[in-house]
This record gives C-alpha cells, structure tokens and sequence, in this order.
C-alpha cells in the first residue's frame, strides 16, 4: 500500500512539473534580444510597444472553450510572430469575450519566419 501511494505522489508530481515546463516551451532570448523585455502576464499593447508590430498575429480556441461554466482567461489563445526573434503568446480571453489578453509564453527562436501557419 505505501509503494503504490508512493508511486502515485512521484508520478502526480513530475506530470504537475511537466505541465508547468510546457508553459515557457522555447529557449529564453538572450539580453540583447527585444523579446528579453517581455514578461509574463504583459498585455498586447505592452508587448507592441516594447517590441512593435508583429509580422504576422495567429488566433485559436483551446479545449478549455468547450468546458461548461468554463470562467477563465485561457478559453483563447492569440500568438504573435516575429520574424527573426520567435513568438508570444497571449492568452486571450474567455468564452464571453471578457478577460486575458496577457503573456503566458515566450519562444525565442532566431530562425522564425514571421508567418503564421
């Protein structure tokens, strides 16, 4: 009993760390690199003022859209691409068009192209 309450702890806790890794998915920009100044939580127009316009914007529905009574700021997602630098992601918003539109990634990759797919 306590090696299978121990192998469920072990396991509940690398899933939980594995969730929060999956949250900054990219490598972190070096100093000099205009994404450096982005931060967590930053709202669209922090983010374009520090930055400036994307080359390309990219907005989706995630799962949690679909869960009833769903309240939360995370029902959208909207994904800036710069082109030479990498992305930000914002998450944009409930199901009622009220909330988020705050930074919740940075993906710093030089190699970007700047379109969205």
């Amino acid at each position: 009993m306590a090696r299978t309450t121990q192998w469920v702890l072990v396991s509940l806790m690398a899933w939980t760390l594995a969730g929060c890794a999956a949250r900054n998915s990219g490598t972190a920009p070096p100093t000099n690199s205009p994404l450096a100044k982005v931060g967590l939580g930053m709202s669209k127009a922090e983010v374009r003022h520090l930055v400036g316009a994307p080359a390309a914007e990219d907005g989706h529905l995630t799962g949690k859209a679909f869960i009833p009574l769903y309240f939360g700021d995370d029902a959208h997602r909207t994904t800036y691409y710069y082109k030479g630098l990498g992305r930000v992601v914002f998450a944009d918003g409930n199901v009622f068009g009220g909330g988020g539109a705050e930074v919740i990634d940075v993906d710093y990759n030089p190699g970007e192209s700047g379109v969205a797919p």
